[in-house]
């Protein structure tokens, strides 16, 4: 019984130091890349919402969809110019997809 215990109160204090690692990691990440696309000129609305607008773009991306499909959708529905629509899609992708990014390898076969 005492080493169940043990083993529990382990578990759950190695998932509470290893949860606000990955927390801080990720509202890193989130952070870095909201700063960059404003640094950019590109504003779309809060750091959630451009976050969430990656992780869509990355989903459409794995289902299917092309780099010049998302470019589209970001000149229409966003009002960016191409370049900054290029941007974003080059720093969502290497945030938040790296296997969709333009320059990442092949994968293995």
């Amino acid at each position: 019984m005492t080493k169940k215990l043990s083993t529990c109160a382990f578990g759950a204090l190695l998932a509470l130091i290893v949860m606000p690692v990955a927390a801080a990691s990720a509202d890193t990440t989130d952070a870095d890349f909201f700063n960059y696309l404003g640094s950019h000129g590109i504003h779309l609305g809060t750091a959630s919402q451009t976050v969430n607008m990656a992780h869509a773009m990355c989903q459409d991306l794995t289902a299917g969809y092309t780099a010049r499909d998302e470019v589209d959708q970001l000149l229409g529905a966003q009002r960016l110019t191409p370049a900054q629509a290029q941007v974003f899609i080059g720093a969502a992708t290497a945030d938040y997809c790296p296997d969709k990014h333009p320059a990442s390898p092949p994968p293995a076969a």
